[in-house]
């Protein structure tokens, strides 16, 4: 609404200039024009933007597990023990649940008890993608042409109405970095302690099960010797040692580049007032419209464009030289009302404020 309020006030107060009586009007079509060139710097030109997590190109997250040692079980058939051990509970009397098939080699047994050690280790790596944002702040270099036409004075009080078209290309305009990944790895290893209780109390309290050279157990399908109750013996796990931990490590950031192209028409009304014969101060109160263009540049991601028209007002305060029929000037000109530019790509987002400070340096030809 503000911008069309501008508008039609805009609109109106070019009637009321129109109107004035036909004694300040210029009628004659053949003088009063100008022609100008010149180049136009514009500023505060301030850009954000930021690299989408879903444009991120990642590794997929993976997982290892490694375990080495051996996992003790007692079952139907003959089990090997590391130790050099072993229990078969097959044996020539064939007595359910008992066997004297087993042996227990001199020192692998510790009150009853042999205990066995596995290793184990675990890692696993997490890819995270994150978007960013980052500033940058430019301003830029155009070329400026302009049209006047005063169609109207009164002694020293005058009025131009004027056209202004100036375009910008700024390549490598918006430059920074922002987005990226993360790895996180996490690991664990450590040992896992095995224990094997032979149970049997009365078995081992007899020297007879003993032998010689400190094995137990006679070992053989055919017996006869100490037997072993298998319903005595026992399996439980316990902890070793264990160690774990977390590293994350930040990758990127991803570079991001935008080339900006801008393409500005305004229509002003331009009063004057003329302090001397060669020199005049000159005001500038009108609309505009904008067309932008921004191709942005994600670094191993992608490129797209954005694209938009905005209308503003625009207001400034210049003054200008002019001699026989060259003129040389300049304006120092302020955008109000005048939106960003919004970017929404597949990339990147973020936002583009279109250089609302302006400052515009011409030389013209007078007819």
């Amino acid at each position: 609404m503000k911008k069309q309020f501008f508008a039609m006030a805009f609109a109106g107060l070019a009637m009321a200039v129109l109107a004035e009586s036909e004694d300040g009007f210029n009628t004659s079509w053949g003088s009063g024009w100008r022609l100008s060139v010149g180049p136009q710097f514009n500023f505060n030109a301030k850009g954000r933007l930021g690299v989408k997590p879903s444009a991120m190109k990642v590794p997929a997250s993976s997982y290892t597990s490694k375990r080495s040692g051996d996992d003790v079980s007692i079952g139907n058939g003959r089990t090997e023990l590391p130790n050099g051990a072993y229990i078969d509970p097959s044996d020539a009397a064939g007595v359910v649940g008992e066997t004297w098939n087993w042996h227990v080699p001199a020192g692998a047994m510790d009150g009853g008890k042999m205990s066995f050690t596995s290793t184990y280790s675990e890692q696993s790596s997490v890819y995270r993608a994150f978007g960013g944002s980052d500033k940058d702040d430019a301003w830029s270099t155009g070329v400026a042409f302009g049209l006047d036409r005063t169609f109207w004075k009164r002694g020293d009080l005058g009025v131009d109405l004027g056209f202004n078209f100036s375009f910008f290309i700024k390549d490598n305009w918006f430059k920074g970095s922002a987005g990226g990944y993360t790895r996180t790895d996490s690991f664990s290893e450590g040992s896992e302690i095995t224990d094997v209780n032979l149970g049997n109390a009365d078995v081992f309290s007899d020297p007879w099960a003993q032998n010689a050279d400190g094995s137990w157990g006679v070992g053989t399908y055919d017996g006869p010797g100490p037997v072993l109750s298998l319903g005595d013996i026992s399996i439980s796990r316990r902890m070793g040692t264990e160690t774990s931990g977390t590293s994350t490590r930040s990758y990127g950031p991803v570079s991001i580049r935008g080339d900006l192209q801008m393409y500005e028409f305004q229509l002003a009304l331009k009063p004057y007032y003329e302090l001397t014969d060669w020199f005049m101060v000159r005001g500038t109160l009108g609309i505009g419209l904008d067309y932008r263009n921004l191709d942005v540049r994600a670094s191993g991601v992608g490129k797209s464009s954005e694209h938009d028209w905005d209308c503003y007002m625009i207001t400034g305060l210049g003054g200008m030289f002019h001699w026989d029929n060259v003129c040389l000037g300049a304006d120092f000109l302020r955008k109000v009302f005048d939106n960003d530019m919004d970017v929404n790509t597949k990339y990147v987002d973020g936002s583009i404020g279109n250089a609302n400070w302006m400052l515009r340096v011409y030389v013209g030809y007078e007819f």
